[in-house]
């Protein structure tokens, strides 16, 4: 760690040929060394490199319309509180690291927390339950699926 941040501060200091402000420097040269492991043996295998700007698009374009939701009802003069807890059971992701990302990227979409994490299951709270929130899981599920290579047969 010590040897990444010497190093990536080393790299600062080259392009800014000696007159960039050594604070930011090892700042960015902490976040980094922390942030992106030299060491690409520690990354998963058999993630889709090339799916990953697709899938963060995906997420981008259901965050800003979850939170265009979140903000129209709260903006709302009449709203009648439509919480709800999903129950949902995983199809394809069978690894955790993998269910702990589809949690974590439930946890980012406005209006959803996921409360629990358990025997392949994810239980949600959302702000504003529809019928269409189900297929969206499912969708989000598959996305996650394309990306490590998991076939789309449940």
């Amino acid at each position: 760690m010590l040897l990444r941040v010497a190093f990536y501060s080393g790299l600062w200091w080259v392009i800014t040929e000696g007159n960039g402000h050594i604070g930011l420097g090892v700042v960015l040269a902490l976040l980094i060394a922390l942030c992106a492991p030299l060491n690409v043996a520690t990354w998963p295998k058999q993630l889709r490199w090339w799916k990953l700007p697709g899938f963060i698009g995906f997420v981008l374009k259901h965050s800003l319309l979850g939170a265009l939701e979140v903000a129209r009802l709260a903006l709302a003069r009449r709203y009648q509180a439509n919480t709800h807890t999903q129950h949902y059971r995983f199809r394809r992701l069978t690894h955790h690291p993998q269910q702990l990302l589809m949690a974590n990227l439930v946890n980012l979409t406005p209006g959803t927390l996921t409360l629990r994490l358990h025997n392949d299951a994810l239980a949600i709270h959302i702000l504003h339950h529809h019928p269409q929130v189900e297929a969206q899981l499912q969708v989000l599920e598959s996305r996650i699926a394309a990306l490590y290579g998991l076939s789309d047969e449940p």
